[in-house]
């Protein structure tokens, strides 16, 4: 009898334990410290990174990456290309920048910043030096930011204008009106040929990734090459689960995780086909290693390279969907009831794991919130969505290298 009241005792104590809420900030960074785990062992296949070099970043799986394949027009591939591999990370945020600052622009002021160090020397002892950092600078500012005219190794045309992607009937569109040219950079590993055999895989079997928070520690993010002492994480593109309606600015954050979240919830990611990895390559006109190459500057300069990160290989996946399982009945209703509150609100969108349904977004990323399944068997349950519009690829995370 004694033991069955300690049993009852202790199992009072961990429903209480549960019970008690886990601040959507909290939580958060617990869920995007679990999927960086998935996203590092993809882009790296399990090798190590080097620590102050090497740096990871998470991105909900949302986020549009580079059209592509046959139908796709180069100039529009060429567009997104740019958009993602000319954006400047920081060492110190493990949260994909889609906005970072312009590589190519803050490149161009550090050589400038150079070339103006070198002439406060000799010529005689820095002369062919200084010649070269002339050239380096010219071939970007001629060459590779030339928006008029083709500089074949140098930039690239971009179409900038909106453009959907349409696999039927299946032709292969090129555009000459509306062109620009930008900085050129390339994506390898096959990336046309592999959104064409995504775009035509008639198979109905998917690809599958699972992973659980069990002891993740939310806050430590060195094994992703950023720090141990992490304290929030993100803006609302971020949050877990939110909700808000058109009629008015206020966001509605589901800010009732228990305390064993991380025990109690775990996510699975599918995609037609493997998620693949995809190398990013630069034109005639970048500068390789130039932070070792020109250390000096004048002390009144400001070093624009210091602390950033230029991203080097990006996780793509194709047709994404995601099912999230929650096996405490008391979280799992909580849930359940502010997502069917939010779906009956004809005004409403909602954002799930990163993942936005409902008024707001872009084409390629705009979701209809009545997509959102669930399975409920009254005690546990799950959040299914199903699998992103065929036609675009979505970026899953990326490897950078600081500079």
């Amino acid at each position: 009898m004694k033991n069955l009241r300690q049993s009852a005792i202790l199992l009072a104590i961990v429903n209480t334990i549960n019970a008690q809420a886990l601040p959507d900030a909290e939580a958060r960074l617990i869920a995007w410290r679990a999927y960086g785990n998935f996203v590092t062992e993809m882009l790296t296949a399990g090798q190590p990174i080097v620590p102050g070099k090497d740096f990871i970043y998470v991105n909900p799986p949302n986020q549009a990456a580079v059209r592509g394949g046959s139908p796709c027009p180069q100039s529009v591939t060429n567009f997104d290309l740019f958009s993602l591999a000319d954006g400047l990370q920081t060492v110190s945020e493990p949260l994909m920048d889609p906005n970072g600052p312009s590589y190519v622009d803050n490149l161009y002021s550090y050589v400038q910043t150079a070339d103006s160090a070198l002439q406060q020397y000799e010529i005689a002892v820095f002369g062919p030096q200084y010649r070269t950092v002339v050239t380096q600078r010219n071939k970007i500012d001629n060459q590779a930011r030339d928006e008029l005219m083709p500089e074949p190794g140098y930039n690239m045309p971009v179409y900038p204008s909106p453009y959907s992607v349409a696999l039927s009937p299946w032709s292969q569109h090129e555009l000459s009106d509306g062109i620009l040219y930008k900085p050129s950079y390339t994506l390898g590993n096959a990336f046309e040929e592999s959104c064409d055999a995504w775009f035509n895989n008639t198979s109905t079997a998917r690809s599958k990734y699972t992973w659980s928070m069990k002891s993740v520690n939310g806050h430590d993010w060195s094994s992703l090459g950023h720090t141990t002492s992490m304290t929030k994480f993100g803006g609302s593109a971020f949050c877990l689960l939110s909700a808000s309606k058109t009629t008015t600015t206020d966001t509605t954050v589901f800010n009732s995780w228990s305390k064993g979240f991380s025990e109690n919830v775990s996510l699975e990611i599918s995609m037609k086909g493997a998620p693949l990895v995809f190398s990013i390559g630069a034109g005639y006109w970048d500068v390789g290693g130039v932070r070792s190459t020109y250390p000096h500057l004048l002390s009144h300069r400001t070093d624009t390279l210091a602390s950033r990160v230029r991203l080097q290989k990006l996780l793509i996946g194709y047709e994404v969907g995601l099912k999230i399982t929650i096996n405490e009945t008391s979280t799992w209703n909580s849930v359940y009831n502010f997502l069917q509150d939010a779906k009956t609100s004809s005004s409403a969108s909602v954002n799930i794991w990163g993942i936005h349904f409902g008024a707001g977004g872009t084409k390629e990323t705009r979701r209809n919130i009545t997509e959102i399944q669930f399975v409920n068997d009254g005690v546990s349950g799950q959040i299914v969505i199903p699998p992103s519009q065929p036609g675009v690829t979505y970026l899953l995370g990326a490897l950078g290298k600081a500079l």
